[in-house]
């Protein structure tokens, strides 16, 4: 269930939206890196294409720059809200999850570690000098 929230979160910000892409190519170096010509492969499966024709290297490598680390943690939030305005004994599942089932653990263990990575200060700072105010709710939110 909360991976179905997850999936759903991420697809609605990340492919839906179509000024997404416009916010992406702004606020991140994804279209410098195309031109760098990093690694052994085109960064894009097509030129002309958007979100989906991106190869994982130059997605993640762009928001990375960008210190906001995008790919990594949209739609999480939103799976621990469902599940919690489900149920709030729910927590007591979660941590149970945390302790016994690894593969959660080790999910929610680096989705830590890369918030501790993160730096708001300069996603927001990419936004500010390189996003247009009409996109600039994509960085807030």
């Amino acid at each position: 269930e909360m991976a179905v929230v997850a999936t759903e979160e991420y697809r609605s910000i990340v492919f839906k939206d179509p000024r997404f892409v416009e916010y992406f190519r702004l606020a991140t170096p994804e279209m410098e890196y195309g031109r760098m010509n990093i690694g052994s492969r085109p960064s894009k499966r097509k030129p002309s294409g958007g979100i989906e024709s991106l190869r994982a290297i130059p997605w993640i490598f762009a928001w990375t720059q960008t210190r906001f680390h995008l790919p990594v943690w949209v739609g999480f939030g939103a799976a621990f809200k469902h599940v919690m305005q489900k149920d709030s004994k729910n927590i007591q599942t979660l941590r149970e999850m945390y302790k016994e089932w690894p593969f959660f653990r080790v999910t929610v263990d680096l989705l830590e570690m890369v918030f501790a990575k993160g730096d708001p200060g300069i996603a927001a700072l990419y936004d500010k000098l390189l996003v247009t105010d009409d996109l600039k709710f994509f960085g807030e939110n």
